[in-house]
């Protein structure tokens, strides 16, 4: 197979920031790196497989980068998923090795790198996929999620923007275009369904405005989806379709559940502020709507 070295990538990724994290400290448990190396290669491989059978498993073809499809298929929504992808992929690894000991700027920086090089091995992969191709745009997308937590270490106005995600299965488009295409993808496949998805940018209101009145635990967001007009062309591409814009309220999941303050809880609380809840929101485009409440 021609990416076994895709393993050897990862797997080299994950060993080297490994033995990294022990000269970082001698705060760093030995054994919790063991942990963590062996889950995330497990982890890895795992998705792999998964993906090779759901994703990749056309015949594969040369390596050739992507000619211009990426760019249309989904109006860009799908470049906003490798964001989430790799900030998503850096903030596992670095919890992980904040948890085994790492002092916490190394952890930040070694997640970025290995949020980069997972994308960087999907590329890879999608290079050889006959109706995929390499794409810069994803790599660039993704890479630059993985290090999104590097510009917040650094810089207190990034800290005060968070990335989420919603979905909610408004449009079945994605399920009649693909049976258009002679394939049945699995109802579970919300991954490659994009009308459906929306993302996020949640801004943190009092952190950059001063008001006396303005709740801590509530943000605005500015969301960009994908309404359900696409069509396919004669050589079965996707086509057409408008980018949806919204403006809508956003909650602080940590600041809104303060109380609830165990260890477990605080893991809790930052995984669930990747998602946008839904909340009252205006459509702005491509034609205006309120929604009293909108995922």
């Amino acid at each position: 197979m021609k990416f076994k070295s895709l393993f050897l990538i990862l797997t080299a990724t994950i060993l080297f920031q490994s033995a990294l994290a022990k000269r970082d400290s001698i705060q760093v448990n030995k054994n919790r790196v063991l942990i963590v190396s062996s889950s995330l290669a497990a982890a890895v491989g795992g998705s792999y497989l998964h993906i090779q059978n759901s994703w990749w498993s056309e015949r594969q073809v040369a390596f050739h980068f992507d000619q211009g499809p990426d760019l249309t298929y989904a109006l860009n929504v799908d470049k906003l998923g490798h964001f989430m992808g790799g900030l998503e992929s850096a903030d596992i690894f670095t919890s992980s090795m904040k948890w085994a000991g790492m002092q916490e700027k190394n952890a930040i920086w070694y997640g970025a790198l290995f949020g980069s090089a997972l994308q960087l091995a999907i590329e890879i992969k999608d290079a050889y996929a006959p109706y995929w191709g390499f794409s810069k745009w994803d790599l660039a997308m993704g890479s630059a999620g993985a290090f999104w937590p590097v510009g917040q270490h650094y810089n207190s106005n990034l800290q005060a923007i968070d990335f989420k995600f919603s979905y909610f299965r408004h449009s079945d488009v994605y399920w009649q275009l693909e049976r258009q295409r002679g394939k049945h993808p699995s109802r579970f496949a919300w991954y490659d369904d994009y009308p459906n998805q929306t993302y996020w940018l949640s801004f943190d209101v009092n952190h950059f405005t001063e008001t006396c009145c303005w709740p801590d635990w509530l943000n605005v967001s500015i969301g960009f989806g994908l309404d359900d007009t696409q069509y396919l062309n004669d050589d079965n591409t996707k086509k057409g379709g408008n980018n949806e814009w919204y403006i809508a309220l956003d909650y602080d999941i940590p600041k809104m559940l303060k109380k609830w303050d165990s260890s477990t809880a605080k893991k809790v609380k930052h995984w669930l502020n990747y998602i946008h809840f839904p909340a009252p929101t205006i459509r702005l485009s491509p034609k205006a709507q309120f929604f009293p409440l909108f995922l």
